[in-house]
């Protein structure tokens, strides 16, 4: 059973009572995690397998960075890779398009981070690389290391179109990779695409926030982002 977990930024108690209640469970978060430990990924990897892409928030803090990058959990990040889970290839892009680099369908400011570091200052260079900010940007490199595999199912943080701030450039990628379904988070509000949707051959899904869909994109939790509200 594949369930697909929309950001949960930093809480992970919602999901505890589904994956509970079922065996075999490889769930997928599309992002944000914003961890500030590793332990709440291992608390619920006793229940699930667990997989993900990264988020725009997960390079906000240093924190947040080390708890996926610095930690073992880096493994199980799909960004740039296609891989069998549960019989189904699935192949995931982790990030946000950030003007500085990337902002389709504008051309590109850099190809890639080595790109990005030769024309840096020192100063903005961090860790040996591109800034803390921009770890989590989507530069050309990401979707060129993509598009000449296959899989069946696309995971992505950032929206396709016809999403009102999606990106026509990850349709593009997910005709060419033959993916016949999209997953992706960022959007906080489980954005329905069935009514706009021309394209029969390949399904859109937006999981959002604290939300938990099926491989159907079936809801069987659909959050609600009140944390603004006093």
């Amino acid at each position: 059973m594949i369930l697909f977990a929309g950001d949960p930024h930093g809480s992970y108690a919602h999901l505890y009572p589904i994956v509970q209640a079922h065996n075999d469970v490889a769930l997928i978060i599309l992002g944000d995690l914003q961890l500030t430990t590793p332990t709440e990924l291992d608390k619920l990897a006793q229940y699930c397998d667990i997989w993900f892409i990264h988020g725009n928030h997960d390079s906000k803090t240093v924190t947040a960075f080390d708890s996926i990058w610095g930690s073992h959990w880096k493994e199980r990040n799909l960004h740039g890779r296609v891989v069998d889970i549960q019989g189904y290839r699935i192949a995931g892009l982790g990030g946000v398009f950030r003007g500085h680099i990337w902002m389709p369908p504008h051309r590109p400011m850099f190809f890639d981070p080595i790109h990005y570091c030769q024309y840096s200052p020192q100063e903005r260079i961090w860790r040996g690389g591109v800034p803390l900010r921009h770890r989590s940007s989507i530069f050309p490199s990401d979707i060129e290391q993509l598009e000449t595999q296959k899989a069946d199912i696309l995971i992505t943080h950032e929206a396709p179109r016809p999403h009102p701030q999606g990106f026509a450039r990850l349709n593009q990628l997910a005709r060419k990779m033959g993916v016949n379904k999209i997953f992706h988070g960022h959007h906080h509000d489980n954005f329905d695409y069935r009514p706009i949707n021309r394209n029969k051959y390949c399904e859109i899904f937006n999981i959002g926030f604290r939300s938990l869909a099926d491989i159907d994109g079936n809801y069987l939790l659909v959050g609600v982002d009140d944390r603004d509200i006093k």
